[in-house]
């Protein structure tokens, strides 16, 4: 059993390029693993191209063509981040001049790649959206055997979703049920909001905001001689 299970009926090439990144890192073959994964970040990359990748096109040409895609999705962005990735970890494996048993990277590796995969069976590849709710399993990475923690993640994912969906679909059926009642409701709460930003719009103090200049003037001179009258009366005797 692979992680990768999945790609079989989508591409069996790139399975058998992920099925093989498994086996090198079962082995602890963890620098080949890398390499293998990179292979398979660059497949996916030629393939989501299409006709507009030429034979002679390297990963990073192609890559830097995917990037400069116009207003990009979320799911896009994390393709090619993921992709990116493959790309520098698998380079950095061949390259090295030090030999590295740190199997970390490599199972970051695998899991992107795994990532990667499910995007490109889903939106070019025609599998179930339900391909959306797998997680990657360790356990059935170093056994061979799926893992139940796992099983029961996925299905609560799946469950999270159908419930946000179907809170979705009910809220819309109540928003399509009163439309103008709803529109009228969100311009008197649109009304209302304005109204919150000038929290001191008391009656008193709109009609003080009318009050002309002379008017003013008139009232600070009255509070002046006012003031002035109380200081003899009280303070001159």
């Amino acid at each position: 059993m692979s992680n990768f299970e999945f790609l079989k009926s989508i591409n069996e090439n790139l399975y058998i390029i992920a099925a093989d990144a498994e086996n090198l890192f079962r082995d602890k073959y963890f620098e080949q693993c890398m390499a293998q994964t990179r292979r398979l970040g660059e497949h996916l990359c030629r393939l989501v191209m299409g006709e507009a990748a030429k034979p002679e096109d390297t990963f990073d040409t192609m890559l830097a063509t995917l990037k400069d895609t116009p207003s990009p999705s979320e799911i896009e962005k994390e393709f090619i981040d993921d992709l990116y990735f493959l790309k520098r970890a698998g380079n950095k494996a061949v390259h090295s001049l030090n030999v590295s048993n740190d199997g970390k990277e490599a199972l970051e590796c695998l899991e992107r790649a795994f990532e990667a995969s499910i995007n490109y069976a889903v939106y070019k590849g025609g599998a179930s959206e339900d391909l959306l709710n797998k997680v990657f399993d360790e356990e059935l990475l170093i056994t061979g055997q799926k893992s139940k923690k796992i099983s029961l993640q996925e299905e609560y994912i799946a469950k999270k979703k159908q419930w946000i969906e179907e809170e979705k679909r009910l809220s819309q059926g109540e928003d399509e049920e009163e439309p103008q009642k709803s529109k009228h409701k969100k311009s008197k709460k649109k009304k209302k909001k304005q109204n919150d930003v000038f929290e001191n719009d008391s009656p008193v103090a709109q009609e003080e905001a009318k009050k002309p200049l002379w008017r003013e003037i008139l009232e600070t001179i009255l509070a002046g001689v006012l003031i002035y009258v109380c200081y003899l009366l009280f303070f001159t005797k």
